[in-house]
């Protein structure tokens, strides 16, 4: 026997108020001197006597009705038992939904998810009438829906009848938790908690944590005590393709010119995939489409996809493949930004006697690599300076800017170049024989944190051609070469380098120059948004590119909302001739890419991750509309943009489904579109291995799904423990109504 409100015992001491009322209220017989008359005296004795008695029995009715009383409000329970006289004990309960992207796997008929919300019904209906319910939503995070348990059943099969499916991965662990913290302190004779899932592996990362949770739950005596029931709704599934990757391998996104995407297929079944047809879509329209001969179980495919872009702007850019029974990782999607033009400010500092001569020659020739004639429509526009004209120009005008054997330039100038980048601007630097190391290791480096990696002495001797070093030959690792680790895709290692500097990359540091309000990219009619990464810090320096001998060939820097790249050798042959290998091209542009599309990096991020997205001070505490995908018509977000560190920023967390949000605030009119992908994890469906759920057995009740499963009967014969304050409670008021019929019979006229 225990009580589920032990304090309300306390009450018990209320007995003493009737006795103590009946001690000051005794009657009282007043003496009077009189005849001697031995009758009168008999009879008034025996009155008194039975006055008592009628006086005690009313007492003790009293005393017994207040004990009885607090008895009730402390609410005895037995555990142990498994009477049902009076109906089944209360339950808090809390429902553990997994709402994973895994539980879009369909049998035909219906979706795993689609049985669990049935199972979570049924669980509701198998609570005893006057318990309580809380609902949590599972996947990578514990979405209280229903957070503290509710007496309103119906509520309660309602928010499970209307749960969503989300896009995000699995991990148990975090809802089971809550569960157990929502249960913890409630005062309940029976605990319950029902986790509903399809049973896929990566759900159950944390299993060995799960189970000791579990077993400290079921180990707690008395109130503690949590039971736990697992229903797996999941059956095996042999075959599931997915698309677990798609990028732009072009590196820039310019109008009318030739894209190509890369499609990652991978097979997750356990048979072999033959014949897979991969399609590119821009906008919904077919753009191009592959077959893939074979993919073997456990293999993955990479496939090129081309396209153009036909109009400015933001695009949909979506791979598919035919469906399965998975249908959430069937597609995969991009928000990709269309360009009319780059404008890039080049500045030599070799001009040289002739234009062979001149420290940009090739690199010129690189960025727009096409006639004289076609170069007005090419969308690489270029500009050539001397260092000596640096100071009079605004950089602002430009997207990036490419240094070239440039010496120094003033303080005035490294600063105008410091917030040139940190409004989003790209910055490329070749170095040569006449650079001031002091200069770019000091001002550029170490006072405003610009550069990746600090310049040592160049190793190597240009002077002759017998003795040099190439790049690395395989394993490309950053996005800007990872095109080579493609044979077809020719070499890099063709190059040969005769001179080089020593780069030696720097550590992050904190911002300490404050944010400004985000630049818009070059294109004039671009959306005004830019991308919020690094808000307050730096980015940690990266290697992109290494030489053979393992030295550091090509390094970048996210700053604010720009990007630097730092090459160790020279834009021209002077220390190499990279400048007239087939890779320098494709090398230049993959890197120019990377800088301007350092504007639009935010605008495809993990499912559940937050988008954030710089905007101009004219945009500052509008109202931003966000159209979800899949969201029903007229079904919109509101988010306003806000001041964060000294700049205008729109936020949106809410990216629990996979596909394009489109983002657009009315005045002045601005759209942008981002893509949240799905996390390729769920697309492996394997299972808990038979032995894991045993193991989960000893712990919690473990069942798996099928069509006549009853939940009520299931939980029904593992259910035990009663209270008793309804039959006291009876009695209580049998009591009240004895006392007041026996009051009224023993003060009737005698």
């Amino acid at each position: 026997m225990s009580f589920l409100n032990p304090f309300m015992l306390f009450g018990a001491g209320a007995i003493a108020v009737p006795i103590i009322i009946h001690l000051l209220n005794r009657r009282r017989f007043q003496r009077v001197v009189w005849a001697a008359m031995r009758f009168v005296k008999v009879s008034t004795e025996k009155n008194q006597r039975r006055m008592l008695v009628e006086d005690m029995i009313l007492l003790a009715i009293r005393c017994l009705m207040l004990a009885l009383l607090a008895l009730a409000v402390a609410r005895p329970a037995m555990r142990s038992t498994t009477h049902n006289v009076f109906g089944q004990s209360k339950v808090t309960a809390v429902i553990v939904l997994d709402n994973s992207a895994s539980m879009g796997v369909s049998d035909g008929v219906q979706t795993r998810f689609e049985k669990a919300r049935k199972v979570a019904e049924q669980a509701v209906d198998a609570l005893p009438s006057g318990s309580a319910a809380a609902v949590i939503l599972a996947s990578d995070i514990a979405k209280e829906v229903i957070k503290e348990p509710t007496h309103d059943l119906n509520l309660a099969r309602k928010t499970v009848r209307e749960a969503p499916l989300s896009d995000r991965a699995t991990d148990l662990f975090p809802s089971i938790e809550k569960a157990l913290e929502t249960l913890k302190g409630r005062s309940a004779i029976r605990k319950e908690i029902y986790v509903i899932t399809d049973g896929q592996l990566a759900g159950w990362r944390q299993l060995g944590d799960i189970q000791k949770t579990l077993k400290q739950a079921k180990e707690q005596t008395g109130e503690q005590n949590v039971a736990t029931h697992l229903v797996l709704v999941g059956d095996g599934e042999e075959r599931n393709l997915g698309i677990s990757g798609l990028v732009l391998s072009s590196g820039l996104a310019p109008l009318n010119r030739p894209l190509r995407f890369e499609a990652q297929v991978a097979n997750y079944g356990k048979q072999e995939a033959k014949d897979i047809k991969v399609s590119l879509l821009v906008d919904g329209a077919s753009a191009d489409e592959v077959t893939i001969p074979s993919i073997p179980p456990g293999g993955t495919r990479s496939v090129p996809l081309n396209t153009r872009f036909k109009a400015e702007g933001w695009h949909n850019v979506t791979a598919r493949i035919a469906g399965d029974r998975f249908a959430g990782d069937d597609t995969r999607t991009l928000a990709v930004r269309a360009i009319r033009e780059i404008r890039v400010l080049i500045v030599d500092g070799e001009p040289g006697t002739e234009p062979r001569e001149s420290e940009t020659f090739f690199l010129g020739h690189a960025l727009v690599p096409v006639s004289p004639e076609e170069a007005e429509q090419y969308y690489v526009k270029t500009s050539t300076i001397a260092p000596a004209d640096m100071a009079g120009t605004r950089f602002d005008d430009f997207d990036a800017v490419v240094l070239a054997n440039v010496p120094d330039f003033s303080t005035d100038t490294a600063m105008a170049m410091e917030n040139f980048v940190k409004r989003g601007g790209g910055l490329l630097i070749f170095p040569g024989a006449k650079v001031n190391t002091a200069f770019y290791n000091a001002q550029l480096a170490t006072a405003r944190k610009l550069l990746p990696a600090t310049l040592s002495e160049p190793h190597g001797d240009a002077a002759q051609d017998e003795k040099f070093f190439t790049f690395q030959t395989k394993g490309y690792d950053h996005p800007i070469v990872a095109l080579w680790n493609d044979g077809n895709a020719g070499t890099l290692a063709s190059a040969r380098f005769f001179r080089a500097f020593e780069l030696n990359l720097l550590a992050a540091t904190k911002d300490e120059s404050g944010e400004q309000a985000g630049k818009s990219p070059s294109a004039k009619n671009s959306s005004t948004l830019t991308p919020s990464h690094s808000q307050t810090n730096f980015a940690a320096p990266k290697t992109i590119l290494r030489f053979s001998d393992g030295s550091i060939a090509m390094a970048e820097r996210a700053v604010g909302l720009g990007r630097v790249v730092l090459f160790a050798s020279t834009a021209d042959t002077a220390w190499n001739d990279l400048g007239v290998r087939p890779a320098f091209v494709p090398l230049l542009h993959r890197t120019l890419g990377t800088l301007i599309q350092r504007h639009d990096e935010g605008a495809n991020v993990r499912v559940g991750t937050q988008f954030a997205r710089r905007l101009t001070a004219d945009l500052l505490h509008k109202d931003a509309v966000v159209m979800a995908p899949g969201a029903a018509s007229g079904t919109r977000d509101l988010r306003r943009v806000e001041l964060v560190s000294g700049t205008p920023v729109l936020t949106y967390d809410t990216t629990d489904k996979a596909g394009i949000y489109e983002v657009s605030i009315a005045d002045p009119p601005t759209v942008i579109k981002f893509a949240v992908q799905p996390d390729p994890s769920e697309s492996n469906l394997s299972e808990l291995p038979v032995d894991e759920v045993t193991a989960l057995g000893q712990v919690a009740a473990v069942q798996r799904w099928n069509p006549t499963l009853n939940i009520r009967e299931w939980v029904e014969k593992a259910r035990v423990g009663a209270e008793f304050w309804l039959p006291i409670l009876i009695a209580v008021l049998a009591l009240a109504a004895l006392e007041t019929f026996l009051a009224q019979y023993f003060s009737r006229a005698k």
